[in-house]
């Protein structure tokens, strides 16, 4: 498929009204400048979804959505940048030739990109036939059997087994790679001699695909029980990888995702290869249990409904927790949680039953995040101590108050009174505050649908009329200000890069910071002024909704140009500090629970000099 040209990129753009685009799928009226409706992304009763006509730009101030007329499509209808462009050359009255149409099959990449691929290609045939043909493979293959896995699912897998030694690395040098394609890849651990020598040696290896089938990164799994080596060594990220986003399996069970309009996410590659071999091909796993934004927005762009299925133990536990906090701040994915019997992973129920009983349990096992939430509650509390007991029931509480089913609200709360021998009545008046509070945040986020109205919610600290969602921290404040301004002034972008090692701190601001460079380049250092056609540049949906976000900040901001010193300094400064605090808050918490009081003595020690640190930066300035 040959690349859209830009230039007719733009005249599809330009040739169409956004409005046209959307109407179809959201009920727009007037109001202002701009038009507003109901997001088709997240169940709403106040509409929060906004669309600028003079721009050509959307943005949803609930959930955060936002781009142009081909990310709008991209979202709504899961497309391809290449396919959403295609769908909208009509309503434009321009033909686009069959070369441009995209097949998901023949997708121009960059050289190197290309050139990892097939790297990435040859070694995973490389260990899969080391695994299923030769002798060095057969305890790796054995192990694999005796998990209960069978030859069509080891293959479809393309599972692999890297033996001692250099093999790989042998293997590429009789092909003549090129040693800085090698060492870009990751696929190797480069030694202060600069020699090259193999990530993996003696371990099964299940390979990490991209959505669309191509082999990215390795998760090797030890055979032997020396406890000097960690149990799975995984590949780095690369220009191929980044753990974040990727998903285990989604290349398989893309498919039946959509077309089931559910996902189940499971904590381990076994579970999910297990599963799949079960009949259960919507599965997938994150890299690692910690599930982030960006995994969480891909799934939700094929799917309404998630099912976590991690393990029993606390650190699943934990992981359950994070991630159902994550998909309910995303506010697009309904959860519950799976509970395997006997307190066994997916892969051990499915090693002593079989398929049927597991599609059972997925079916009737299941938990609400309500009643999850107010059972994790209980871990580590002594619920005989009464002042546990009723910081426990405060905690409960607050849960309960999400529900916003009176008829639901109501059955827990008399679950909880039933439990603790509580009057009921006591704990309607003990919640009713609470409720209270919430009605007033929603009646309040209502008012900043309208441009005048959106002033009330503007907040009153750094700077005090940002118009920025109240959980945004100061430091994210400082990089939206910085970044908005930086692509729409071509003295303060020259301000900001003159400063030697000056970096974002959040992903994806830095992400687009590099990516705003290479448009600059390639439009002679004009600024990004036409926002919509820099979202056509950038494409990635997750990046064209903070984009959308930044044409909300008030224009007044961008009067005062000792302001951007000040935003310097905020993110090259305080936010080292603020990651560190966090990760110290962190240990003390895990300190705690493991009731390890030398360690929290000595965390809480730091705790407090960092905090003084932050507060003399704070002073000097």
């Amino acid at each position: 498929m040959a690349r859209i040209p830009q230039n007719l990129v733009e005249e599809i753009r330009e040739r169409v009204n956004i409005v046209d685009v959307v109407s179809p799928y959201v009920q727009l009226k007037k109001q202002g400048r701009n038009l507003f409706g109901k997001c088709p992304f997240h169940e709403e009763r106040t509409p929060s979804f906004s669309v600028n006509e003079e721009k050509q730009i959307f943005h949803c101030f609930s959930c955060g959505r936002g781009g142009n007329v081909f990310s709008f499509l991209m979202e709504i209808e899961n497309l391809s940048f290449p396919q959403a462009v295609a769908k909208v050359a009509p309503q434009a009255g321009v033909d686009l030739d069959e070369a441009y149409l995209d097949n998901d099959q023949n997708v121009q990449v960059d050289p190197e990109i290309k050139a990892l691929r097939e790297l990435y290609e040859e070694a995973t045939k490389l260990y899969h036939h080391l695994l299923v043909n030769t002798a060095s493979g057969e305890e790796a293959l054995s192990y694999l059997t005796s998990r209960g896995l069978d030859e069509k699912t080891i293959d479809a897998f393309m599972l692999g087994y890297a033996p001692e030694g250099n093999i790989l690395y042998d293997y590429f040098q009789t092909q003549k790679v090129d040693y800085q394609l090698l060492r870009k890849s990751e696929l190797f651990v480069e030694w202060s001699d600069g020699s090259l020598h193999d990530r993996f040696a003696n371990r099964v290896l299940f390979t990490i695909r991209d959505s669309a089938g191509h082999p990215i990164a390795f998760s090797g799994r030890k055979l032997t029980q020396n406890d000097d080596e960690p149990k799975y060594i995984n590949s780095p990220e690369s220009l191929l990888f980044n753990k974040s986003a990727e998903l285990f399996n989604l290349d398989l069970a893309k498919d039946t995702i959509k077309k089931k309009k559910h996902v189940i996410l499971f904590e381990g590659f076994m579970d999910v290869i297990a599963a799949f071999q079960a009949g259960v091909q919507n599965g997938v796993a994150s890299m690692g249990t910690s599930l982030t934004s960006e995994q969480i927005q891909r799934l939700s762009r094929m799917t309404d409904k998630i099912s976590i299925s991690y393990d029993a133990d606390m650190a699943g536990q934990k992981a359950t927790k994070r991630a159902l906090d994550l998909i309910t701040q995303q506010g697009r994915l309904s959860a519950q949680i799976i509970h395997i019997p006997d307190n066994q992973d997916p892969d051990e129920y499915l090693r002593s039953n079989d398929a049927t009983a597991f599609n059972q349990v997925l079916v009737h096992n299941v938990e609400d995040p309500v009643t999850f939430n107010l059972r994790y509650l209980q871990i580590d509390r002594n619920l005989h101590n009464q002042t546990e007991l009723f910081s426990y029931i405060s905690d409960a509480l607050v849960v309960i108050a999400t529900v916003k089913e009176p008829v639901i609200r109501e059955q827990f709360l008399r679950q909880l009174a039933n439990e603790f021998d509580l009057s009921y009545e006591a704990l309607q008046d003990q919640i009713r505050p609470i409720l209270l509070q919430k009605q007033a945040q929603r009646s309040s986020g209502a008012t900043n649908t309208e441009s005048g109205n959106r002033q009330k919610a503007r907040h009153q600290s750094f700077p005090d009329n940002q118009i920025i969602k109240k959980s945004v921290t100061r430091i994210e404040k400082a990089e939206q200000i910085l970044l908005a301004w930086m692509l729409r002034d071509n003295d303060v972008w020259l301000q900001v890069t003159n400063r030697a090692n000056f970096s974002f701190q959040d992903v994806p601001y830095e992400t687009l910071y590099m990516i705003a460079m290479a448009y600059r380049e390639e439009y002679q250092q004009q600024p990004a002024t036409d926002m919509a056609a820099f979202m056509d540049y950038v494409q990635k949906p997750e990046l064209t909704r903070i984009l959308a976000s930044l044409e909300e900040i008030d224009s007044e901001l961008f009067m005062d140009r000792e302001q951007v010193s000040e935003y310097i300094r905020v993110i090259s400064d305080e936010a080292p500090l603020e990651e560190k605090i966090r990760q110290l808050s962190r240990d003390i918490k895990e300190a705690n629970q493991l009731h390890d009081h030398a360690r929290i003595a000595q965390l809480s020690v730091e705790y407090m000099t960092v905090l003084k640190q932050k507060q003399t930066k704070n002073l000097d300035n």
